[in-house]
């Protein structure tokens, strides 16, 4: 589990974006909430990236904006997409412990 962390830390994150990340590690560690934070660390680590080489190619301020205005888009996109791929997870795993109750009370005599 320590490595769902290291590889938070290694995001080079803003502060509060890592905190959240943290904190929601704290209330569910499991492999389900893990991988969906891979995936955004994965995507924010490509995204930081094209930013960069962007970056470097800026001949102006506008054209340096530019790049942190896009930047900022989409960071806002792949936290959405973190979001719904956590819900989906959590319903898909609440919908498992429903459907395995339902089983079991319906075969329990």
């Amino acid at each position: 589990m320590s490595s769902i962390y290291k590889s938070i830390f290694e995001a080079k994150l803003d502060a509060r974006l890592e905190e959240l990340l943290i904190n929601m590690l704290r209330y569910n560690s499991s492999a389900s909430v893990q991988e969906p934070i891979r995936v955004f660390l994965y995507n924010y680590q490509v995204m930081s990236d094209n930013f960069w080489e962007m970056y470097k190619k800026a001949k102006s301020y506008e054209d340096v904006l530019e790049c942190y205005y896009q930047f900022s888009k989409n960071q806002c996109v792949i936290i959405e997409t973190l979001l719904e791929n956590l819900r989906l997870t959590l319903n898909k795993d609440q919908l498992k412990e429903e459907l395995h109750l339902l089983l079991k009370d319906a075969f329990t005599f």
